[in-house]
């Protein structure tokens, strides 16, 4: 017995209704592309950064990935990748399998000089992803994407892998794109931390991680020669010894003639009292105080087992540009014995982060050891430990910045203290350090969307199985999901049937 013509009319219908759900549903995933993240420590979330220098890519990159399936790296990759194109459609990806595509990564390893061996049966290439942009070409070693974590092999939860894929292709995209690497030029003289020294006092940790960013570290010593021009910033870290009168004037001159200046001062002691830098009066015509004390964190969810003031945590972060992403995903950065760097009333200057409200500034050494002598403890407040200046032309009668004659002035950020850059806090991925620095060298080098992204942390957890495992797993496949299927089907066939 046939159907009558209104339930045919209603199957039609809502055939024809089914079909246009599912076609408004894909135009509208396509339009609204969206991936959720459901891993444990956000492995394959990109970055904000990461975001706004695919945003900012003004021409196309094509990616060559050499990597087979059997890989242990290929769905890092490959998910990262899908999230990049996701962002912005200047970047396009050719997939390459050294064994399926043999003649094909033949041409390619030949065109980028990259070599090859066997692993087994399996081709491994040596350079696994490949970035271009128009003549310029960016190889990205296999040991930038995954780096096993030797400390971690006897964690209880199982030792860990540092996911640096995304630091490795962005950074990859940026050097391609970006021209030519730029320089920081790192002060020497005045026993600083210097790049290649050993011990407490080397900046090699921050220099490996400003080469991510594409960013050349060369020391330089500030006695009578002017800065050179090729400097696109200078880093002052950590001076024991004060500049001189004339090595000040030098730098303030190379920072009013548009250079780029980072002032990292510890607390340094000699005779029970602090010993001046050189840059003190210099800073306070910017607006910048440098404080002649110790800075004590008092609130204990912020400090790090051991003396309070050897080691804080820092999360009253402000709003400007260098700490907003920070503040935003409410990270915070790890710091030592610290001084105070205020900002003046008035002035254009702004402060980066504060202590707690329960920190002191204490000016008094003696007190600073013992808070009960001399009158009682320093009443606690807030403490500025960083600032940033920029020059801020003045704005005419129409609103609009009024032209001056000579080079605009360049940038100053000013912390007090150096520690936050010890290798152990940069290589933290629980801490904010690493993307301070990273924030700190783009803003200052005037090329921000350079970036550093910190590597992720997951477990490394190799799924192991055994014979019995095998032949279990082939009977839930082959029998019972089948008959799971029948069983299903019998059960809709029945009630129809009564």
């Amino acid at each position: 017995m046939s159907a009558p013509p209104r339930t045919r009319l209603n199957l039609v219908l809502t055939a024809v209704l089914g079909l246009v759900v599912g076609v408004l549903v894909n135009y509208l995933s396509a339009r609204q592309y969206k991936r959720w993240d459901w891993t444990t420590h956000g492995l394959f979330t990109l970055s904000d950064r990461s975001k706004q220098a695919l945003r900012e890519l003004d021409q196309d990159v094509q990616i060559y990935v050499f990597l087979g399936r059997g890989e242990q790296d290929f769905a890092d990759v490959e998910t990262l990748l899908e999230e990049y194109k996701a962002v912005t459609d200047a970047i396009s990806v050719e997939w390459v399998d050294p064994d399926r595509d043999g003649a094909r990564y033949q041409v390619l390893a030949d065109k980028f000089q990259i070599d090859s061996w066997l692993a087994g049966d399996m081709t491994l290439s040596q350079v696994p992803v490949v970035v271009t942009s128009g003549d310029r070409k960016w190889k990205v070693e296999r040991h930038q994407l995954i780096v096993e974590d030797f400390e971690t092999f006897d964690d209880a939860d199982g030792h860990k892998l540092d996911l640096q894929s995304e630091r490795a292709l962005t950074g990859a995209i940026l050097e391609v794109t970006t021209g030519e690497p730029t320089k920081v030029c790192v002060a020497a003289g005045h026993g600083e931390w210097e790049v290649g020294a050993y011990g407490d006092r080397s900046l090699d940790a921050v220099a490996r991680e400003l080469e991510w960013e594409k960013i050349d570290v060369e020391p330089f010593v500030v006695r009578t020669e002017e800065i050179p021009d090729s400097c696109d910033a200078l880093f002052v870290v950590s001076p024991q010894r004060p500049f001189s009168d004339d090595e000040v004037a030098l730098v303030d001159s190379y920072l009013t003639s548009g250079g780029n200046v980072l002032l990292a001062f510890d607390p340094v002691l000699k005779k029970e009292a602090l010993t001046p830098t050189g840059f003190e009066a210099s800073l306070e015509k910017r607006g910048i105080v440098l404080g002649e004390n110790l800075v004590i964190e008092n609130d204990a969810a912020q400090q790090l087992p051991g003396n309070p003031g050897d080691l804080f945590l820092v999360t009253n972060l402000g709003t400007h540009r260098v700490v907003d992403t920070i503040r935003k995903r409410g990270g915070g950065i790890l710091l030592a014995v610290a001084r105070s760097v205020d900002v003046a009333n008035g002035r254009e200057a702004e402060v980066l982060f504060r202590t707690s409200l329960n920190a002191v500034a204490e000016t008094d050494l003696a007190r600073a050891i013992d808070p009960d002598a001399n009158g009682g403890p320093t009443p606690p407040s807030a403490v500025p430990l960083a600032a940033a200046w920029e020059y801020i032309p003045a704005l005419g009668d129409d609103l609009r910045p009024v032209e001056t004659q000579g080079p605009t002035p360049g940038r100053l950020l000013v912390v007090g203290d150096t520690d936050w850059m010890a290798p152990e806090l940069l290589d933290n991925a629980q801490l904010s350090n690493i993307d301070f620095l990273s924030s700190t060298a783009g803003w200052l080098t005037q090329r921000e969307a350079l970036i550093n992204i910190a590597p992720r942390k997951t477990n490394a957890r190799a799924v192991i199985m055994s014979d019995a495992d095998l032949q279990n797993l082939l009977f839930r496949v082959v029998v019972l999901l089948p008959l799971a299927a029948l069983i299903a089907g019998f059960g809709v066939w029945w009630s129809r049937r009564s």
